[in-house]
């Protein structure tokens, strides 16, 4: 599964029912589906392909990652296994990027 974030969108009922029918129509699996491929057009509609990188890459460093946050107190695990984990979901990402 890709990494994603969460957030809430409030739609109008109406709107709603339109993106259902597009679910019924089986042209996307959820309405989760259906907005996030909104949300993708509108981005490409708006940026170029340089700008969005840009963007992701001046957030990336602007917020260094700091190890500890890797820790949580609902999944305690050692430090060894989240920089593996880390480094896992580093080289992914790239590798994705390249496909």
């Amino acid at each position: 599964m890709d990494p994603s974030e969460k957030i809430i969108v409030r739609l109008s009922p109406d709107t709603v029912l339109v993106l259902q029918s597009l679910v019924d129509k089986g042209e996307y699996r959820s309405l989760s589906e259906s907005v996030a491929d909104a949300i993708e057009q509108m981005i490409e509609a708006k940026f170029t392909p340089e700008e969005i990188e840009k963007i992701v890459s001046n957030r990336i460093r602007e917020q260094p990652l700091r190890i500890e946050s890797l820790l949580t107190d609902n999944n305690p695990e050692s430090m060894d296994e989240a920089v593996r984990k880390a480094v896992r979901g580093y080289v992914r990402s790239r590798m994705d990027r390249e496909e």
